[in-house]
């Protein structure tokens, strides 16, 4: 199942969730949005996913460390606000760290 959010004539794009973090999202390995920047996305995802929020942005709003997002394949702590807008078929992929011994 697919969610969409956002206002038409918005590029729509999609999220990609990985099966840990699926529980949070009602199974649904993919959510769709429309908006014009990653920071768009970021914040429709606290309005529309509060679980999967709360597991993605600390107290402060900002992205945990152990959470990594990838805007087509490109680390976003490492992309410049420029770099952050989106089109129609951009992915944001969520990679939660792996830790262990």
């Amino acid at each position: 199942m697919i969610v969409t959010a956002g206002v038409s004539g918005i590029p729509r794009m999609t999220v990609h969730v990985p099966a840990p973090l699926r529980e949070l999202t009602g199974g649904r390995d993919r959510l769709h949005f429309e908006a014009r920047t990653v920071d768009d996305v970021l914040e429709l995802i606290r309005e529309t996913e509060p679980l999967l929020a709360g597991r993605l942005f600390a107290d402060d709003g900002s992205v945990r460390r152990y959470i990594n997002l990838f805007l087509n394949g490109a680390d976003l702590r490492h992309l410049e606000a420029a770099d952050r807008s989106v089109s129609r078929d951009s992915v944001l992929s969520i990679v939660p760290s792996v830790a262990g011994g």
